[in-house]
């Protein structure tokens, strides 16, 4: 996305405010965030890692429709034509705010996978080295950026829309109340308390429905704020990878570090005290990655002379080729993150689990 498109969409969403009408139904809402070409090029890799993109909620929200009903010519029933009439547009209002949200997510997914199509590039080509700031690199990683722009633009998009949906709520809450209340008025006929009794019932199902709806949006927000977060923090990690040219030592590709098979030692290379991270490898579905690079981060934060005790822990069964092939994979995961090979100590012992699993330490 160029930079103009990107203005473009921020534009576009400071356009995006609550109208004045009664409910949200009337609400303007922008198209999606980010260019065509964008999202073609996102819907081609749809069969990306999970990992790609934040995990969103997938409820569809549709309300039940309003009963029919006739004016009975009461002062009650007049009131039930009133109720019914508020009922029909606060169920417009869910259809209107589901689709917007359907809308967002379809952008969040391909403003993700497109992201990440870019990042996967960069780090694909850091991973056997190129010049020391290579400006096609950072033009990509510019691209990235811009993403994270489009990010910030789709989490504002759902605040707001999580705004009107929580004054939709709120008056759902009140028209149940009105509906309750109308029961104690007199001069009503039998036929206004029996639509009453049916409006009580589906305002009560569409004022489950609303908070539910809030609470999907509200927990959509904190994941695609997570997900934002681990993605600046990924531009930064790449743009020094960048400017070395490499994820290596001194600008040598990987290829040429000799890490392939490192050592196991003993003795005080076995980590002592409370583990910075461990990675439970084995777990089906254990996705560590994320964790390690946090820990790694905030440890060299901390301390930029740091050394990493990785430890392969073995299971009471004494099987230790699985854990010691855990910690080499942690070792290389350590060495992509830009950690020196001479900082990193190898070593392996028998733990009390039935499970292996790998230790990692600081000091």
């Amino acid at each position: 996305m160029t930079k103009s498109a990107t203005k473009l969409s921020l534009l576009m969403l400071s356009l995006f405010v609550m109208s004045g009408c009664a409910y949200s139904s009337d609400a303007l809402f922008p198209s999606l965030f980010g260019s065509d070409e964008q999202e073609n090029l996102a819907s081609a890799s749809l069969d990306s890692s999970e990992d790609a993109i934040p995990g969103l909620g997938s409820t569809n929200f549709e309300p039940v429709e309003v009963s029919e009903g006739s004016n009975t010519g009461t002062f009650v029933g007049q009131k039930v034509v009133m109720f019914r009439t508020e009922l029909t547009q606060l169920q417009a209002a869910i259809r209107n705010n589901n689709a917007q949200l359907q809308q967002i997510r379809t952008s969040v997914v391909n403003n993700a996978l497109q992201y990440h199509k870019v990042i996967g590039m960069i780090e694909a080509k850091l991973q056997v080295g190129t010049t020391p700031g290579n400006p096609n690199m950072f033009g990509m990683l510019e691209g990235a950026q811009n993403n994270i722009q489009v990010m910030n633009a789709n989490t504002n998009a759902l605040s707001q829309l999580a705004a009107r949906v929580s004054a939709d709520t709120a008056n759902t809450d009140y028209l149940v109340d009105a509906i309750r209340a109308s029961y104690s008025i007199s001069g009503a006929v039998d036929e206004d308390h029996r639509q009453l009794r049916i409006l009580e019932n589906e305002a009560n199902q569409t004022s489950i429905l609303m908070n539910s709806l809030l609470n999907e949006i509200n927990n959509d927000i904190i994941r695609q704020k997570q997900y934002i977060a681990t993605a600046s923090d990924n531009i930064s990690s790449l743009s020094a990878a960048i400017k070395v040219g490499s994820y290596g030592v001194n600008n040598v590709p990987m290829d040429s570090l000799n890490v392939s098979a490192p050592r196991f030692g003993t003795g005080s290379a076995i980590g002592s005290g409370s583990p910075l991270f461990v990675a439970n490898i084995n777990k089906a579905g254990t996705k560590y990655k994320d964790g390690l690079k946090q820990a790694v981060k905030s440890a060299l934060a901390k301390k930029p002379s740091v050394v990493f005790d990785v430890v392969a822990v073995s299971p009471a069964n004494g099987n230790t080729a699985g854990a010691k092939s855990n910690a080499t994979q942690v070792f290389q995961d350590l060495i992509d993150m830009g950690v020196s090979a001479d900082r990193i100590n190898l070593s392996a012992k028998t733990g009390s689990s039935a499970t292996s699993e790998v230790q990692i330490f600081v000091r």
